[in-house]
């Protein structure tokens, strides 16, 4: 288990979901080691409408899959992986070498909360597709790394409705794919800021390409626009590697 765990929002099996993953494992999937999925399975005793975790259960809900991570990573070898909370129950997955006293071990860790149902169950998966299928889309980790930055600019004071410069970051394979994105990108009014080539030639993508715009940056509006830049990287063969702008202050504008 790593420390790069973060959440998102999506639906599953048309209900919305609170979806809570490890990212840092996605390199090594799939494990050889530990070809079994192990689920646990508990029912909220007073969900949203909407099937999510009221405010007001979820510290209990957290202290549960504390329990069921403890007792079953110990007893079965496990790995926990993600936690999914939708359509009225938290549901935690883990991939072990094999399932072990998943039974014993997920009574024994629901013994102090009686007043919640659970239920478990094992499966051979080698490929982990489970965890793949709840790996966020390449959409989803933009939002999330966006999520992050201005959480960092917001603890400095910045008014993320306010326009600013916006810088972002781009690499491509070559020249011929770097120019016809960036031309693409002058065509809606982004500024050219620096055109590089790294002196690495082992790297694929060695082509640098900074560009900027006046923008505000609250979630809304830079998530369209990362979303889109990511895109059109792609479309050219290249990556979008991220976004930087200054801490701005101030009143928000109306």
């Amino acid at each position: 288990m790593s420390d790069q765990w973060d959440f998102y929002f999506a639906r599953l099996n048309d209900a919305p979901a609170s979806i809570f993953i490890d990212l840092g494992i996605k390199a090594d999937v799939p494990l050889e080691k530990r070809p079994w999925l192990l689920w646990v399975w508990v029912q909220l005793r007073a969900p949203k409408p909407d099937g999510l975790a009221t405010n007001e259960e979820a510290a209990q809900l957290n202290s549960i899959g504390e329990a069921l991570e403890s007792v079953i990573s110990a007893t079965c070898g496990a790995q926990l992986v993600a936690r999914v909370t939708g359509s009225g129950r938290r549901e935690l997955y883990f991939y072990a070498t094999e399932p072990g006293e998943l039974q014993s071990a997920s009574a024994s860790a629901m013994k102090s909360f009686g007043d919640y149902q659970f239920e478990f169950g094992s499966t051979f998966q080698p490929d982990w597709d489970q965890y793949l299928m709840l790996f966020p889309s390449a959409s989803n980790l933009e939002r999330m790394h966006n999520r992050r930055v201005l959480q960092e600019l917001a603890q400095q004071g910045d008014v993320h409705a306010l326009p600013r410069k916006v810088e972002h970051w781009m690499h491509f394979a070559d020249e011929s794919t770097r120019a016809a994105c960036r031309d693409a990108l002058t065509a809606i009014d982004f500024a050219v800021e620096v055109e590089s080539v790294s002196d690495e030639e082992a790297e694929d993508l060695r082509y640098l390409l900074v560009v900027s715009r006046t923008d505000s940056i609250d979630s809304h509006t830079i998530n369209g626009i990362t979303i889109e830049l990511a895109r059109l990287a792609r479309e050219h063969e290249g990556t979008y590697e991220g976004w930087d702008c200054a801490v701005t202050r101030g009143e928000a504008v109306q």
